[in-house]
């Protein structure tokens, strides 16, 4: 008898062992994976990307992937093809994309990949900084004749920006009066580190991260547009795409790290986080709601994203919003623009 009962404890253990595991099993199959790209390390749309995941991860059975150092051109194609299911959307592209101009003039099927993306939140990503190292001896965007310079990564957004900066301000042709770096965000951003490139420019926050850590070892200069330049008609078709500002970039945010005693003026933008129509209305609902339900959490891990509120998100947005956006934003009886409302909700 008491063999029997040993044996019958031993099997109840034994069930009570793969009813733990099993369940442990069917919880770890619940998790939802996502996958989101961004830009560089350091970058404003960095952190705003390691902030999403950290609120989004505490509090859904959610896993996100983050990749970064893809062009903003790249991630949208990304995902309209539904290869990644969180991404950072430039309007300009957006603008580029659903007209087949600039880098898609040549990609007839553009428009069709644009109709399949959807948006979730828009956000003041920052600014185009254009630095150098103090003792390079670049004074101007016109002391770069000659330079090695990095612009963005070739096809980007961001080059056509910059370059339009340059070609404004100094009237230069990459290629013809300065060498142009062809390289990726992160590429670039350890050449500029490594003394491989005289000028590198990038959008980033006011402050940001990835400036300070420029500056670790060498004092910065920041390069900008003077005021005679701000109305040339490269720089204001720099400004033209929905989302584009002029902003001015105070010195004394950065100590003595930088060389600049006067405010520097520069091209400023409005990103979002996005998706496609492919993800599931539920899933982008909860995402928008944790974010949301959990705002303080979200702007504690940069001062920056503290800009971020629920009146600011359909800022210069111009394709329509995630059916599960939509439903979050109007749930909480927010008006929603007619045009941003997706057509999957009408």
């Amino acid at each position: 008898m008491t063999k029997f009962r040993s044996l019958k404890g031993t099997l109840a253990a034994a069930l009570a062992a793969v009813a733990v595991f099993g369940a442990a099993g069917a919880g770890a199959q619940e998790k939802t994976h996502l996958k989101m790209d961004t830009l560089a390390p350091g970058s404003s749309a960095y952190v705003f990307a390691v902030a999403v995941t950290n609120v989004v991860q505490k509090h859904l059975p959610y896993e996100i992937q983050v990749s970064s150092g893809k062009s903003a051109v790249r991630m949208a194609i990304d995902a309209a093809k539904g290869q990644v299911d969180l991404y950072l959307a430039s309007m300009a592209v957006n603008q580029f994309m659903e007209n087949g101009e600039a880098m898609f003039k040549n990609s007839p099927e553009a428009p069709e990949l644009f109709a399949k993306l959807r948006g979730i939140i828009n956000y003041p990503i920052g600014a185009y900084y254009m630095v150098t190292y103090a003792d390079s001896g670049i004074e101007t965007l016109k002391d770069i004749k000659g330079k090695r310079v990095f612009l963005g990564p070739p096809k980007g957004a961001a080059r056509v920006v910059t370059g339009q900066i340059v070609k404004g301000v100094a009237g230069y042709e990459p290629g013809v009066d300065f060498e142009e770096a062809k390289l990726d965000w992160n590429s670039a951003q350890q050449a500029f580190q490594d003394g491989q490139l005289d000028v590198y420019m990038g959008l980033t926050s006011i402050p940001s991260p990835q400036i300070e850590q420029f500056a670790t070892s060498r004092k910065l200069r920041l390069l900008g547009i003077p005021a005679a330049a701000l109305e040339s008609d490269d720089v204001m078709k720099a400004l033209n795409p929905p989302g584009r500002t002029i902003e001015s970039i105070p010195p004394e945010i950065y100590g003595d790290r930088l060389v600049n005693t006067a405010p520097v003026a520069t091209v400023g933008s409005q990103a979002g986080l996005a998706t496609h129509i492919g993800v599931d209305e539920e899933v982008v609902y909860q995402l928008t709601k944790a974010i949301f339900e959990n705002l303080d959490e979200f702007h504690a891990n940069a001062a920056w994203l503290s800009q971020i509120t629920p009146e600011t998100v359909f800022t210069s947005m111009n394709f329509p919003l995630h059916a599960g956006a939509y439903r979050y934003f109007h749930e909480i009886g927010l008006e929603v623009p007619e045009e941003l409302i997706p057509p999957e909700a009408q």
